[in-house]
């Protein structure tokens, strides 16, 4: 049965409930989550329609037409124009109608549903020879239901060209409800074609010449429609039309693209600027060599990129203006070569730059390009009120006019006296212009429109679009009928054929409103934060700020395991899983748009609860907004007036058990694995009753060491936390064994529970209190350690960084400085173990709470430099425990269907053992996979 949640909307909405089998959703925090996506507007819809099927998508259309609602059609919202929102019904694609439908490797195209991405298709594709190649810098989370509806390109387009190029056939669903297959359409002699259809055939014979003769000589635009080649062959041809008109002809609910062969080899050239107007110039020389891209960076975001990466820190030099990335690709590694060479020969010979250079490691190109993609968000990390802006970042000009194109750039910002930014396509003639503006501020909203307006005069007097490959939306519509003069009446008439109601889009492509770009903000100059009363956590730069901090472009919502992100909503792609959904709820909270008391209601909580606390898009993202902080400060709010539930006190009160139950905890264990009592206790305590009750050893790992064990040149405190402490106290046997081996002296103080369990789960004063007594314990020892050592990747991040959350003092940030993993540690003095060979193989899995510290391959490093031992990575997603959340009855399942990835992969391993540096990742693989689980430092201890 479809969901639905009541709103303030009209009922009759509900009608569409009975008629599809998807989702309806009218409340208040869902449509605040769907109300924006990448680009600066903000636009509440009446309702979302999460579809199941293309019948679901018709029978939307047909009941919006009918009931006066707008269709928007959504993918990942990561557009930079706006063009998924607006006040009508928002249908996204990417819960249900997401599916790879047909891959055909040795015709080489595909079929999908729109909701499908782009980074799901390359996993499947990897080893096949094969790749699609329009490469938007959002590729990895982008939909092709998006990249079709925008008609996306990328790095490489020059080449390559755009999504247009590649597609072989749609399904579309028109404004009456009808659904169309655009081959079928084809097939037909436009003789026999009647209604609509044939009318756009006879407007376009009728305007041929003019069509022809109407558009920019340049390769990347998709402002307006794209009626040429419409017809022929007496056949009318529809694919490139629907390609690039933003949802506002129709929407797609199936497509079928080619793909082509992959390249086998590439070389990439890095080439420095002391001048914009030189690496123009460069650009000039290079084209003719054919190279597959040329990026320009600016040097804003190159000394960002430094500033994120030791190893980019290293390699581009800190006194230029910019970078070209030119690129080569082929079946030929000397032809590469050769190309490298003679672009940098192009550039010497003109003496436009002296550090030009081959990027050499993969490595080194793969940090280049990751930087170039993730330029948007890294540049959102710049300091200051004033944010990079999406205005005028998508205009193009014939690359013969580029150096007209940056004089003429630099003379408006200077006339406006605005900042500003430089990076995109030159290789096609496309820049990313982004001024720096606070849209809080009213002069500076006031200069969208001027600054736009200038860049439009630019652009259209140097031959160009100013809308390269973005789109138009809500930012450049306004401009399509001064870009096309003579073609924008065909506009018109083709979106009164093909939707004469106005149902899809009806603000986008053809609405000439000239001030549009300045309504509808998500911010704008009448937004006021009100903040909360009293904060929970300590918050240095500001609650309000680091909400704001998120723009919604959608990186946190990638599927596959290019990034760990959100593991649940990897798995249940669910909005309100979705890190940034939790940005947008809380922006509503503090802006005003949804009450206040709502933070105390069980909806906006169940939205917070969707955040583990696994901290992977803290570390992830590219704009480095803290969700998992956010989500823990609206639920310590709910917990401050509430209290926590008895299940909340149970799962992290693991320290209390161990210390003391585990005398008697042989004796309890009949009893507590027995399913009746099992079950009681899970509807009683919400603890799970098909997770195995945990058995504590009778002596703890401080029952069985001194609390100084060693005597070598390095001294360390050894932080072991509850389960190595109490739960397996042979990790911390092993941990001191071999940090003995390395010559260290290892103490071991009494100590308490790091507070994570508590603080993720709201219990801010219980996990103050463990900090608290923790400094209390062992304080005075930190002046006189190296290192805080540490086994569990968990203890590890809290001890980093979640203590500065609940106490600031110079003793909790000497406490973080000191804070090692004991992989990393022993890894610098592995010289120091002498190891005896042992012949074997380990699976090992990343634990979450690892991959977000430094360093964080140091386990798999060290196990490696093992003689005799083979390692295998697992590389995979999260183990889906996530701390104690994966222990609640109501997310069991969820919590199994997040881990199965792994898991399938641990027991198809040749490995008989499985390791990992995580407690609660080792539970999970121990209950539900077939092999030895151990820590590394157990491994690391056999070899000694």
């Amino acid at each position: 049965m479809p969901s639905v949640r009541k709103g303030p909307l009209s009922t009759h909405i509900h009608k569409l409930v009975r008629l599809i089998t998807g989702d309806v959703y009218c409340d208040d925090l869902t449509r605040q989550m769907l109300s924006t996506d990448g680009s600066i507007f903000q636009k509440m819809p009446a309702a979302v329609v999460y579809p199941k099927t293309a019948a679901d998508v018709a029978e939307t259309v047909r009941f919006a037409g009918q009931n006066g609602y707008a269709v928007h059609a959504r993918g990942a919202g990561s557009g930079l124009c706006g063009a998924s929102l607006g006040d009508g019904i928002v249908v996204d694609f990417t819960r249900y109608m997401n599916r790879l439908l047909h891959l055909d490797v040795v015709n080489r195209y595909f079929s999908c549903e729109p909701g499908f991405r782009l980074g799901e298709l390359e996993a499947v594709l990897r080893g096949q020879g094969l790749f699609f190649p329009p490469d938007p810098s959002s590729g990895e989370y982008a939909t092709f239901g998006g990249m079709f509806g925008t008609n996306a390109s990328g790095a490489h387009s020059v080449k390559y060209g755009n999504v247009a190029d590649y597609i072989l056939d749609a399904e579309i669903v028109l404004a009456t409800g009808e659904t169309i297959v655009l081959s079928d359409i084809a097939y037909q002699p436009v003789e026999t074609l009647s209604g609509p259809l044939k009318q756009l055939s006879l407007l376009y014979e009728e305007n041929r010449d003019n069509i022809a003769e109407g558009y920019p000589a340049i390769p990347c635009n998709v402002a307006g429609y794209n009626l040429r080649g419409l017809v022929r062959d007496k056949r009318l041809h529809l694919a490139k039309l629907f390609t690039g008109a933003e949802g506002t002809l129709g929407v797609a609910t199936r497509l079928t693209f080619r793909l082509l062969e992959k390249p086998v080899h590439d070389t990439l050239v890095v080439a420095y600027f002391d001048d914009i107007l030189k690496a123009a110039a460069a650009v000039q020389k290079v084209l003719p060599l054919l190279p597959s891209g040329i990026e320009i960076m600016d040097k804003s975001l190159l000394n960002l990129a430094r500033t994120s990466d030791a190893t980019l820190e290293k390699s581009i030099p800190g006194d230029i203006d910019n970078a070209l990335l030119i690129e080569f690709d082929g079946a030929n590694e000397t032809e590469c070569a050769v190309q490298a060479r003679a672009a940098m020969t192009a550039i010497a010979a003109e003496r436009l730059s002296h550090q030009v250079h081959v990027a050499v490691s993969s490595d080194e190109k793969d940090k280049f390009w990751g930087v170039r993609k993730a330029a948007v968000p890294i540049l959102y990390q710049l300091k200051g009120r004033k944010k990079i802006l999406a205005l005028i970042e998508d205009a193009a000009v014939p690359t013969s006019r580029l150096v007209d194109f940056f004089k003429g750039l630099y003379q408006i910002m200077a006339r406006h006296k605005v900042d500003f930014v430089i990076y995109g396509h030159i290789a096609k003639g496309l820049l990313h212009t982004r001024p720096l503006l606070d849209l809080k501020d009213e002069t500076d909203v006031n200069l969208l429109k001027a600054l736009a307006d200038d860049t439009f005069e630019l652009v259209h007097g140097l031959g160009g679009s100013v809308s390269g490959e973005h789109g138009d939306g809500r930012l450049r519509s306004a401009y399509v009928r001064r870009q096309y003069p003579n073609l924008y009446p065909l506009f018109l008439k083709t979106k009164s054929l093909m939707d004469p109601k106005g149902v899809f889009n009806p603000e986008i492509i053809t609405h000439h409103d000239q001030d549009q770009m300045k309504k509808s903000l998500r911010y704008g100059h009448q937004y006021r934060a009100i903040g909360l009363k009293r904060h929970q956590l300590l918050w240095p730069g500001g609650f309000t700020e680091e909400i704001e901090k998120c723009h919604g472009c959608s990186k946190c919502t990638t599927i596959t395991t290019a990034t760990r992100m959100c593991p649940i909503y990897k798995v249940t792609r669910v909005e309100a899983a979705a890190p940034k959904a939790k940005a947008n709820v809380l922006r509503a909270l503090i802006s005003g748009k949804v009450n206040q008391r709502q933070l105390y209601e069980k909806a906006f909580q169940q939205v917070m609860d969707f955040c583990a606390n696994c901290g992977s898009c803290y570390k992830e993202c590219p704009s480095r907004v803290n969700i998992p902080k956010m989500a823990m400060e609206a639920r310590a709010q709910y917990v401050k007036k509430y209290g926590a539930t008895l299940h909340g006190h149970l799962v992290t009160n693991v320290e209390f058990a161990g210390r003391y139950t585990r005398k008697f905890s042989n004796l309890l264990m009949p009893v507590l694995n027995a399913k009746s009592v099992r079950r009681a206790a899970g509807i009683f305590s919400g603890i799970s009753a098909q997770r195995e009750a945990v058995q504590f050893p009778s002596r703890s790992l401080f029952e069985r060491i001194g609390q100084q064990e060693g005597s070598g040149d390095t001294t360390v405190l050894y932080f072991a936390g509850c389960f190595a402490g109490y739960m397996k106290p042979q990790i911390g046997e092993a941990v001191i064994s071999v940090l003995q081996r390395i010559q260290m002296t290892v103490l071991t103080p009494d100590q308490h529970c790091c507070g994570l369990p508590a603080l993720s789960k709201g219990l801010v004063a219980a996990a103050q209190n463990k900090v608290r007594r923790n400094l209390a314990n062992w304080y005075d020892l930190v002046q006189k350690v190296d290192h805080i050592v540490v086994s569990c990747s968990s203890c590890g991040y809290a001890l980093m960084n979640d203590w500065a959350y609940l106490e600031k003092s110079r003793r909790v940030n000497r406490v973080a400085h000191k804070v090692i993993h004991v992989s990393r540690l022993v890894d610098q003095f592995k010289d120091r173990l002498a190891l005896r060979p042992i012949p074997g193989r380990v699976a090992y899995h990343h634990p979450c709470h690892l991959k977000i510290q430094p360093d964080p391959d140091s386990s798999v490093r060290l196990l490696s430099a093992l003689p005799g031992l083979a390692v295998e990575q697992l590389n995979s997603h999260c183990c889906g425990m996530i701390g104690s959340w994966g222990m609640a009855e109501k997310n069991f399942d969820l919590s199994r269907k997040i881990g199965s990835d792994m898991l399938s992969k641990l027991d198809r391993s040749n490995a008989p053992v499985g390791v990992t540096d995580c407690p609660t990742c080792r539970l999970q693989m121990e209950q539900f996979g077939t092999k030895q689980i151990l820590h590394p430092m157990e491994v690391v201890a056999a070899h000694l």
